[in-house]
């Protein structure tokens, strides 16, 4: 005898019986029609030529490298948190969750560099 076949399955007899039973919950009354949406217009044409146009020239490198700090920083008072709290479980998740954050921005520093160069 297999460990599937030796489960004993009649406490589940009664959980199906009273599922089984019919609601008591009335049916919705009437009939509801479709409903039918028209457009008093139709959609116009957007001019998309100078989206970009507009964007502020930043130098990404700087903003990376300023996230990886700040997040070098969020680890580093995580850390300094639970030595000071004795490690608690919120700060071991906390000490993960600065170092997950760290090397997300350090990956997304050495992309940004390698498409710089």
């Amino acid at each position: 005898m297999s460990s599937i076949s030796s489960i004993d399955s009649s406490i589940y007899s009664g959980l199906i019986e009273h599922l089984q039973t019919p609601s008591s919950r009335q049916p919705l009354a009437g009939t509801r029609s479709s409903v039918v949406e028209s457009y008093s217009s139709p959609n116009e044409p957007i001019d998309l030529s100078n989206y970009y146009s507009d964007l502020a020239s930043r130098d990404l490198l700087t903003e990376v490298a300023q996230n990886v700090a700040q997040s070098a920083d969020a680890l580093d008072s995580a850390m300094v948190s639970a030595l000071e709290n004795g490690m608690s479980v919120q700060d071991a998740c906390n000490v993960n969750a600065a170092l997950h954050a760290y090397h997300a921005n350090c990956a997304v520093l050495k992309s940004t560099f390698e498409l710089k160069i």
